[in-house]
């Protein structure tokens, strides 16, 4: 029986990947057709694209629930007393067993409902589309049930752990009480919405299924029909942008295994290596170059980080310092261009462009750069770090001319949409194949195994993204009804109407609930909220500056504790802990928040290159 179920879960991970690069291929081919003479281009792209997304997403999410590779916060739990883990272990994945099957029970009748409508091109029922949700909503419910009856290892208990016990029955006994004092503000429409959401999330409860469950919770509290959540999670992953994003997640993952981490990192030695403390000049370059190709921060981090980390420690630097450059480097992944967040917040804010986002996140990337360049010199001179001695001309020619066809990579990406050649999407599809010829054919490194093994790590990241994306599409559509950001735009407005000090407390709000959540689900939860404040006056803030006010906020999330997944990799990677990074992060979150105060209350920051590059 087990391993009848260890084939059948392999066969559905070679059918995500070979749904990943059916997509990659027929957004190509629909590029390709489009500009080669005596090919036609194909209309069917698109709706046959998304349809695989879908189908991709939730067998993607249901195979990171079985192997336990889900976005969740799970650092109060593992603070409890044991007996409190294993009860919360259970709980929670009966929770997401009963999500599960309400996506079986009403994706089947949303399935069902839209099998007499037609894609216009394809003339292919949409219900074949929306079938995924029950298909994947069956996969989730068993691969949950499995896990209540499977091994659990809890946590060691802390020494705090009776104190964290009595703290979370003390929060229970308030909430009980300012709930029996009001219950209008915790029971209410969106009391129970914001409330169920973070209880779950404290318990554990993966980060997607804690934003549907919350959701449905209100849905069913206030007699509305089921089955609108599941008609709002279809709704928000059929969206033709969201096409890029998995494509984005490939080309960093292609390469880190195609050997452009180290090929840039000695680009960046040739650069800056001679200044004094030259690797870690050379680390938080080789991490904007980075950003120029991966647009990840983890990615960054695993993929430069397993190169530089070593010789770093090797040289004489200490490996708190080495991990901690590394890590607050990597924001730079976020904001620098090409960035699959900026994609999500495009669409959360209503279509923002995506081409001007890519543009107006160059100067602030480059900002924090230099403030962390100048905060390691400074660090550098007091504790004696070596200078990194520039190779000799022509084998710094030669590293120079061997890392081009690596920015290139990245220019084709940005350049593309910019300066209208492709969408977002087939501009990602063609750095996918640029990666893979830069990989393949210049550097030759790129194998079979390492390919897939890309194509592999990319499904897993791609089902949290779209899971998240999906069920925080129907939470937003939930606050919005219950008209959550007016009345938090009424609540900060009420603290003050000066401008500065408005866009200090939304700055501050993000920075915490960036400590505590991914910024995936942060993007899409807090933009409709937040962008109607901002936008309107007296603060008047352009919606693309917020966008990278909001990239800042949140890539400085995840360098820091609790939940920083940029600062848990750089942890493993840098084989230290977390307590000796994050006190060596003391040195470089400063100089982030200045650059984050500066693009915050001056937009020329942001504006200058888009208006440049535009001719406005």
């Amino acid at each position: 029986m087990r391993r009848a179920e260890q084939v059948f879960a392999q066969g559905l991970s070679v059918l995500t990947g070979a749904l990943l690069v059916a997509i990659v291929l027929v957004i190509s081919w629909q590029v390709v057709a489009r500009y080669v003479p005596g090919l036609s281009s194909p209309h069917w792209t698109e709706e046959l694209s998304l349809t695989l997304l879908v189908w991709l997403g939730l067998i993607a999410t249901a195979l990171g629930i079985r192997n336990h590779d889900t976005l969740r916060v799970s650092l109060l739990v593992e603070r409890l007393p044991v007996p409190a883990q294993v009860t919360l272990h259970r709980l929670v994945w009966l929770i997401v067993a009963a999500f599960g099957l309400y996506l079986l029970r009403y994706g089947w009748e949303l399935s069902r409902s839209t099998m007499a409508q037609f894609f216009p091109t394809l003339r292919l029922p949409v219900g074949w589309m929306y079938l995924a949700l029950p298909a994947g909503g069956a996969l989730i419910a068993a691969y949950a049930a499995r896990n209540v009856l499977g091994a659990f290892t809890p946590a060691p208990p802390g020494p705090q752990a009776r104190r964290v016990a009595l703290v979370c029955a003390l929060a229970c006994a308030l909430l009980l009480l300012a709930a029996l004092l009001n219950p209008a503000a915790l029971l209410g429409p969106a009391g129970l919405l914001v409330g169920t959401f973070f209880v779950l999330l404290a318990a554990g409860t993966p980060v997607g299924v804690a934003v549907g469950m919350a959701t449905l919770v209100s849905v069913a509290r206030f007699g509305m029909p089921e089955l609108i959540v599941a008609q709002r999670m279809a709704n928000g992953v059929t969206s033709t942008p969201l096409l890029a994003i998995p494509f984005f997640i490939l080309v960093g993952q292609i390469m880190s295994e195609g050997g452009i981490a180290r090929r840039l990192v000695d680009l960046a030695r040739v650069l800056v290596g001679p200044w004094k403390g030259g690797l870690a000049m050379v680390n938080v370059l080789d991490s904007m170059l980075m950003g120029g190709v991966s647009g990840s921060a983890v990615a960054d981090v695993s993929a430069t980080g397993g190169v530089i980390i070593p010789m770093m420690v090797k040289k004489g630097y200490d490996r708190d310092f080495a991990t901690a450059i590394t890590v607050a480097s990597s924001v730079q992944g976020v904001i620098i261009p090409p960035s699959h967040n900026m994609v999500i917040y495009s669409l959360a804010a209503g279509g923002v462009s995506i081409g001007t986002m890519f543009l107006a996140g160059y100067l602030p990337g480059i900002l924090t750069g230099v403030a962390l360049m100048i905060s390691a010199y400074l660090l550098s001179v007091r504790r004696n770090y070596p200078t990194e001695p520039r190779p000799p001309l022509r084998e710094s020619l030669r590293i120079v001319g061997g890392a081009v066809p690596s920015l290139l990579v990245g220019l084709i990406v940005v350049g593309g949409i910019v300066f209208g050649w492709f969408t977002a999407t087939e501009s990602a599809a063609i750095g996918v194949l640029a990666a893979l010829l830069v990989s393949t054919v210049f550097y030759r490194e790129l194998t079979w195994a390492s390919l897939w093994r890309s194509v592999q790590a990319s499904v897993a990241t791609v089902g949290m993204v779209m899971f998240i994306i999906a069920t925080a599409s129907a939470f937003s559509w939930m606050m919005a009804l219950l008209r959550v950001p007016a009345d938090l735009s009424a609540l900060i407005l009420g603290v003050s109407d000066n401008p500065l000090v408005v866009l200090l407390l939304l700055n501050l709000l993000m920075l915490l609930l960036g400590m505590f959540m991914d910024m995936g689900p942060l993007i899409v939860i807090l933009t409709p909220v937040l962008l109607p404040i901002v936008t309107a006056e007296p603060i008047g803030m352009s919606a693309v500056q917020f966008g990278i006010v909001m990239m800042l906020n949140l890539g400085l999330g995840l360098t820091t504790p609790p939940v920083g997944t940029a600062l848990f990799v750089g942890c493993g990677v840098g084989q230290t802990t977390m307590e000796k990074v994050s006190r060596a992060m003391l040195y470089f979150w400063p100089p982030m928040l200045v650059a984050l105060l500066l693009v915050t209350y001056f937009p020329w920051f942001v504006e200058f290159i888009p208006n440049l590059v535009q001719g406005r």
